[in-house]
């Protein structure tokens, strides 16, 4: 006799009350993501500090995501979004997410793709929560307050090093 398995919805685990979330691949800018598998590749081929840990979260990030040449809800983490956000219910930090690389100090203010947090960030939607990797082991919950949508027109936000590197 063939047995009946019912699937269930997914629940979000931190929701506070039992919400059903339809599971579905989050959608990101063409050149937000080429850019994700750009870092990726780096990251693999530099193996910096913590590149294994950066590694899993890109991969992550690009198996959950699709491309769109279509603008992006106003609600979805991308590059050049002003974004505001809070770990494990710390008070809120702002920071710009931008695509630059990971060399150096970062400015203060920005959130650079290539950096745990802002692999992590980018792609969520606001009130979304997910676990962010830390580089000393550590995993925190990483929730999205709110986020400023930059000016469709314009490409992704490149430092100079990756502007002349993709020219």
């Amino acid at each position: 006799m063939a047995r009946s398995i019912t699937l269930q919805p997914e629940v979000h685990p931190f929701a506070t009350t039992a919400r059903v979330r339809p599971r579905g691949r989050a959608v990101l800018p063409v050149a937000d993501y080429d850019l994700l598998l750009e870092y990726l590749e780096i990251c693999e081929r530099d193996r910096g500090p913590n590149w294994a840990l950066l590694a899993y979260v890109l991969q992550n990030r690009i198996v959950n995501t699709e491309p769109s040449h279509r603008p992006v809800d106003r609600d979805i983490v991308v590059s050049r979004n002003e974004v505001i956000y809070s770990v494990s219910g710390a008070s809120v930090e702002v920071g710009l997410l931008v695509h630059q690389p990971n060399v150096g100090p970062r400015q203060r203010g920005t959130i650079p793709v290539s950096s745990l947090l802002g692999a992590t960030l980018i792609g969520m939607r606001i009130g979304q929560r997910a676990p962010l990797l830390c580089e000393d082991g550590s995993v925190k919950s990483l929730v999205v307050v709110d986020t400023v949508t930059p000016n469709p027109t314009s490409g992704p936000n490149l430092c100079p090093e990756l502007q002349e590197r993709r020219s």
